[in-house]
């Protein structure tokens, strides 16, 4: 078996070597190795856990946000193609409740259905996936990455890969490669994290409306009863009936990308749940005998590393609605910013008739050549990444990372040589909205 020199003694085993290696098996993974296998070339999909899915699944986030324009989602086709693998999960009953519609899009999701629609998507396209692969390390020759280490059950091993695109959501492999970044705002305070939970057995004929479940979290929280720094209940209907998905819990102050924090929050994160579940109990009526039908796995994280890239897009132009020759991706999400320090939300909208384009320089980092970012990590400011973080444009951010990727292994050159009028030109004959 093939070993390549780790640090000055230690030789690991090479377990494969690959066209296009996607760390990170989120919708930004998905994107990412679902185009890149699509268009032929040999892909890896590593992931840290034993299934796909990010924070659809993991992170238990529900629902997917609204990014459409005269009601046709801006994102496809992995998206699309996503949400069709998911509703073929659907009972007759679920199907009767949530309705389809392809050209739309899917809002509500099932964590589950999620997940495994994902894994059909991915091996459908021919592209392999290792599970239970924790990304470790990279190796380089000079500024191009050669190696991924990751640390597995085996003990360290290595992937070769002629592109790498960095799916991991954190900008982690971007960051072990030496990539520049920012993170957060002004203060360098990235917005707060959340764990996601959902309850059932809800008497839905009795819960109040959202102004009066308002009031009785302030009068519990006066009470000290419980203790969230956030200013309101926030819940959607979930796709199981008499059910509904919180996404309430609000862990400020913590780094995604610090070790010690990130137990911290998660911590945290569960200790609100215990306070929530009680909370309404007690005295939200219909909750009476609600039971709590699933806790997220892993604390959901709204923002950490910004990885600066060719191109750097800010604020403006989400204010601009900015179009660009080498748009890959369309976007009108709100600036959607959740107080890194605490209580308060800012929320700014464009016109649903309107949106903006990211640019594919600002998904090549500046300088790693063989290397494309294909999740939330990319080359944006605080306020524009609010609006992009949300899983339907990380879809499609991810399938032009895979883009970008096969076009450079076609052409025997890196992403950062690829045009990226010529990325969107083969991402629209492959079915996207651009």
């Amino acid at each position: 078996m093939k070993e390549v020199l780790y640090g000055k003694e230690k030789l690991i085993p090479v377990v494969d070597s690959v066209d296009v290696l996607v760390v990170g098996g989120g919708p930004g993974g998905l994107g990412a190795s679902v185009m890149a296998a699509q268009n032929n070339c040999k892909t890896l999909l590593a992931e840290r856990f034993g299934s796909l899915g990010g924070m659809a699944f993991h992170g238990e986030v529900n629902p997917f946000m609204y990014n459409h324009l005269d009601k046709k989602s801006l994102d496809r086709p992995v998206f699309i193609s996503w949400c069709e693998k998911m509703v073929q999960y659907y009972s007759p009953a679920e199907l009767e409740r949530v309705p389809f519609d392809a050209t739309y899009g899917s809002t509500l999701l099932s964590k589950d259905f999620a997940m495994l629609a994902m894994e059909d998507l991915v091996l459908e396209s021919n592209c392999r996936i290792l599970f239970h692969h924790v990304l470790a390390d990279v190796i380089k020759e000079g500024d191009t990455i050669r190696y991924a280490v990751f640390q597995t059950k085996s003990g360290l091993c290595a992937v070769e890969s002629k592109i790498f695109i960095d799916s991991t959501g954190d900008g982690d492999l971007a960051y072990l490669a030496g990539c520049n970044y920012e993170m957060g705002n002004q203060q360098g305070n990235c917005q707060p994290m959340s764990s996601c939970f959902k309850m059932s057995h809800i008497d839905m004929t009795r819960i109040p409306d959202k102004k009066t479940i308002n009031e009785l979290f302030e009068k519990a929280k006066a009470a000290d009863e419980i203790h969230c720094p956030r200013e309101n209940v926030l819940y959607f209907t979930a796709i199981n009936e008499n059910t509904l998905h919180f996404n309430t819990t609000r862990i400020v102050k913590k780094s995604a990308v610090n070790a010690r924090d990130l137990s911290e929050a998660e911590i945290e994160g569960r200790r609100q749940i215990r306070e929530f579940i009680r909370f309404f109990r007690k005295w939200v009526p219909g909750f009476e005998n609600a039971s709590l039908h699933s806790i997220a796995s892993t604390v959901g994280v709204r923002e950490s590393r910004r990885i600066r890239g060719k191109v750097y897009q800010t604020v403006e132009d989400f204010h601009n609605c900015a179009k660009y020759p080498d748009g890959i991706a369309r976007c009108n999400y709100p600036i959607d910013i959740h107080n890194p320090d605490g209580a308060g939300c800012v929320c700014v909208k464009i016109p649903k008739t309107e949106y903006y384009e990211i640019r594919y320089g600002a998904l090549l980092p500046e300088n790693c050549p063989n290397l494309l970012m294909g999740c939330r990590a990319i080359s944006v400011d605080h306020a524009l990444h609010s609006s992009i973080r949300v899983m339907p444009p990380m879809c499609s951010i991810g399938q032009a990372a895979g883009m970008g990727a096969a076009l450079a292994v076609k052409n025997g050159v890196y992403p950062s040589e690829i045009d990226g009028k010529d990325v969107r030109n083969e991402l629209i004959k492959r079915g996207a909205y651009l």
